[in-house]
């Protein structure tokens, strides 16, 4: 039996710009929400904190579920279901914690955002909750999977 892993992300913004995690992996090069898996007994709220403490060194607060989508390949051999949070910090000092992929963060104008390669690729529906102060429900995306 597999596993459905759950992944949650923060959007955080600070003066016009969005803090990305710059990932390598099997020779490409992306940019993702930073994040990570929630593990066994734990909330997706102490998982987003842990998360940004592990990567970036930040301590945040959790706000509200914004978007949800699922990563599904076509051949169905992972699944990833996906919970982006709005979230707030008080410092802003990123301290990255390299690991087996991660090897960068840092904050980014929303200009150049729309530009980037970002996986998955949903940052139409990142910048338009922004420009509109996420004043939408929460929105399920379906799957997003992209190769």
């Amino acid at each position: 039996m597999q596993n459905i892993r759950i992944r949650v992300a923060g959007i955080l913004v600070k003066d016009g710009q969005i803090l990305l995690v710059r990932h390598e992996k099997i020779g490409k090069i992306y940019w993702l929400i930073p994040g990570g898996g929630v593990d066994f007994g734990e909330s997706a709220e102490e998982a987003l904190k842990r998360e940004f403490r592990e990567e970036v060194g930040l301590d945040i607060k959790v706000g509200k579920l914004v978007l949800v989508h699922d990563s599904i390949p076509p051949n169905r051999h992972r699944q990833v279901l996906n919970l982006y949070f709005l979230v707030t910090a008080e410092k802003f000092e990123i301290k990255v914690t390299p690991d087996a992929v991660l090897r960068d963060a840092k904050f980014y104008p929303l200009s150049e955002f729309s530009g980037m390669q970002v996986n998955p690729d949903i940052k139409k529906e990142i910048i338009n909750g922004i420009s509109k102060q996420w004043v939408e429900s929460c929105q399920y995306l379906g799957n997003q999977w992209k190769d």
